[in-house]
């Protein structure tokens, strides 16, 4: 019985089909690597805090009392679908949280930023896992201090996990042309746990 044989165009031919083979199993393996990369780069997975602080004075609305109600221009915000956006300027490269603070004051107050968005960012880092959380009228007051313990938040010692909340309210004294008024802060603070955070370029701001 005849031997098969391999024509030199069959040979070819085969040898393109594994050349071409090989080449899209080496596309799909750098697609996949630059695809995780810039999920890497766009992406962090930190400890998430959220908190509201009313801020509210005894003072009439147009008092012009000085606040703090963080940067002109918010350097993050919750998307509709509640995934946290931090502007990639702002975070630091060792933040292992974040706390994003919402301001809500009164008529009686002056931001000293000028009228923004009313937002901060505060950020728990590697080699320093807490900090204090001080009053927007006097920054040399310390209303609570706050520590991240892995996906745990400590609020003034005690633990609080995702879903879990905080609240209290604080007074400040502050003298302000001549006048003594009192400043109250009620926070609202939730531990969203830890959680994957989107990292965009910076924007714009007017």
């Amino acid at each position: 019985m005849a031997a098969l044989s391999i024509s030199p165009v069959m040979q070819r031919g085969t040898k393109v089909v594994v050349i071409v083979i090989i080449a899209a199993a080496v596309f799909a393996g750098v697609t996949l690597y630059v695809e995780s990369s810039l999920r890497a780069a766009f992406q962090r997975h930190l400890l998430v805090v959220r908190a509201t602080n009313v801020v509210t004075s005894n003072a009439p609305s147009g008092r012009g009392i000085p606040a703090d109600f963080g940067p002109h221009c918010a350097q993050a915000s919750f998307a509709q679908s509640g995934a946290l956006i931090i502007n990639s300027d702002a975070i630091p490269a060792n933040a292992t949280g974040v706390v994003y603070v919402k301001y809500e004051p009164d008529g009686s107050f002056s931001p000293i930023n000028g009228g923004g968005d009313n937002v901060a960012v505060f950020f728990f880092r590697t080699e320093a896992p807490a900090f204090d959380v001080a009053s927007t009228v006097n920054a040399s007051v310390t209303l609570v201090r706050m520590e991240q313990r892995n996906s745990t938040v400590l609020i003034g010692g005690t633990g609080y996990d995702a879903g879990q909340e905080f609240r209290s309210t604080f007074v400040t004294g502050i003298v302000h042309a001549g006048i003594a008024w009192t400043v109250t802060e009620a926070y609202t603070i939730t531990s969203l746990g830890s959680t994957t955070v989107t990292v965009q370029p910076a924007q714009p701001c007017m």
